[in-house]
């Protein structure tokens, strides 16, 4: 059998509501190479599986189902879960990226990627512009839905962020270097990660056409609000996880982000000595930016106080 050129990462896991339409846009796809798509599934238990290996019987060249028989993202979270398929599952000239809640709706969306990457042999990732579309009423602040035709640089990446998952196409080298990265048990979304392990070895393009929705709903991580809380209080070691490995990104920016985390952890700290500590590093990275920081919570503390 025919190696594929590309190898699709679909994570999931209970998105009962949301998964036929990832599935439906990866089986649409009309390459002249072929794919495969690996769909993680982390023990669903609402009927997400069954939906995932009904597609799998009809589409068996392009669906490849793994189900887990226990759930990994309680070994490890979302890390655990990349590691598991980067092991596993970085084969392939190509690794492309759609989570199930997101979905492609470009039936040229592979070919055109590869295309520009197989003729491009200096760029290591492209991207592209999304559609947004709630199922809530969280706001969500990427901004991906008017990418330009243009290189993005680390900075810009880092400062900017607009860079919709389920748009990614990079190589397997990307992926290579990711692995190999300094403290990687800090991380906690693997997605900035990714995009700037693959500006290590290679340069980054936008593309302008919408090629992919990117849903916005209640369950997903980025707008969950417990998942939010566990990233206030990880945040810190996640961005200074990133200052070590990517000295390609403005380090006055990446020390402003770190400021600003430390401040924010110190708010929702249990005991005064630990809120000191965090006020401190966020006072050293950045005198900048805690002052900011400082000044935005005295008004809203005012705020509050004047209110009742």
């Amino acid at each position: 059998m025919e190696q594929p050129v590309v190898i699709v990462w679909c994570l999931t896991y209970n998105q009962r509501d949301y998964i036929k339409d990832a599935l439906n846009g990866f089986v649409s796809q009309k390459t002249n190479f072929p794919f495969e798509v690996i769909v993680h599934d982390d023990a669903s238990t609402d009927g997400t599986t069954e939906i995932v290996l009904e597609y799998a019987s009809k589409f068996p060249n392009i669906i490849k189902p793994v189900v887990e028989s226990e759930n990994q993202w309680k070994n490890g979270g979302l890390k655990h879960i990349i590691d598991i398929m980067n092991k596993n599952y970085c084969r392939g000239r190509y690794i492309a990226f759609c989570e199930g809640d997101d979905y492609w709706t470009d039936p040229h969306k592979l070919q055109k990627q590869v295309e520009f990457l197989d003729g491009n042999s200096d760029y290591s990732m492209c991207f592209h512009s999304a559609e947004k579309q709630y199922e809530t009423n969280a706001n969500a602040w990427i901004n991906c839905e008017n990418i330009l035709d243009k290189d993005y640089s680390p900075t810009d990446i880092f400062v900017n962020w607009t860079i919709p998952t389920a748009s990614v196409l990079c190589r397997r080298e990307a992926m290579k270097f990711y692995a190999d990265l300094k403290h990687s048990e800090l991380i906690q979304n693997y997605d900035i990660f990714v995009i700037l392990s693959c500006a290590m070895v290679g340069k980054i393009r936008g593309m302008h056409e919408k090629m992919s929705v990117y849903r916005i709903q209640r369950d997903g991580l980025t707008y969950n609000k417990k998942a939010l809380v566990r990233c206030t209080m990880n945040n810190p070691g996640h961005f200074m996880c990133l200052k070590e490995n990517f000295p390609i990104v403005s380090s006055d920016y990446v020390d402003d982000t770190i400021s600003k985390v430390f401040f924010e952890r110190a708010l929702i700290r249990d005991s005064i000595s630990e809120m000191i500590i965090d006020l401190y590093k966020s006072y050293n990275y950045s005198k900048y930016r805690f002052m900011i920081m400082l000044k935005k919570t005295i008004v809203s503390k005012f705020k509050l106080k004047g209110s009742s």
